[in-house]
């Protein structure tokens, strides 16, 4: 632009410079640097998450009778998807990234399963078989959890 206000022939506008700087800084941005949750900022958001998620299902009585079991699986699912939701929106850079990925697919097929255990309750599926079968699938995926959550050092996730 000119002093006066007018257009100089090989100047752009402002708007130009001011959108080029904002479209760099956010490409820079989006290389993985503010996104990636720290080290400290993944075990701090990971335990709290965890740390709810098992005051919630602490609180959930096993059943006493196979009628119980829809309701004992509602309960659990309600109380697992918080922490699922949680562990999605974290995004750990480099070496943390492997662990907590085996962590939180862990987690998400914990969940998974507790839904497919309620949908075959729905359809008419034995109550006692459905939790047994549930218990020897969910064994595996805590151990894994447990493992990679030891790996990342988040003891508040591995002895949920």
């Amino acid at each position: 632009m000119t002093r006066r206000g007018g257009w100089a022939p090989a100047s752009r506008p402002p708007a130009v410079g001011v959108a080029v700087t904002v479209a760099v800084a956010l490409a820079v941005a989006g290389c993985g640097g503010s996104n990636a949750t720290s080290a400290d900022q993944l075990r701090s958001q990971a335990a709290h998450a965890c740390t709810a998620a098992k005051r919630k299902l602490d609180r959930i009585p096993p059943p006493t009778v196979p009628s119980d079991g829809a309701m004992f699986l509602r309960r659990g699912i309600a109380g697992l998807s918080p922490e699922v939701t949680a562990l999605t929106r974290l995004h750990p850079a480099g070496e943390l990234q492997p662990a907590f990925s085996r962590a939180r697919t862990a987690i998400e097929q914990e969940l998974k399963a507790l839904q497919s255990a309620l949908k075959g309750l729905k359809a008419g599926n034995d109550a006692v078989v459905a939790i047994k079968t549930l218990q020897a699938q969910l064994v595996p995926l805590e151990k894994r959890a447990r493992t990679a959550w030891m790996e990342l050092k988040i003891p508040a996730c591995a002895d949920a």
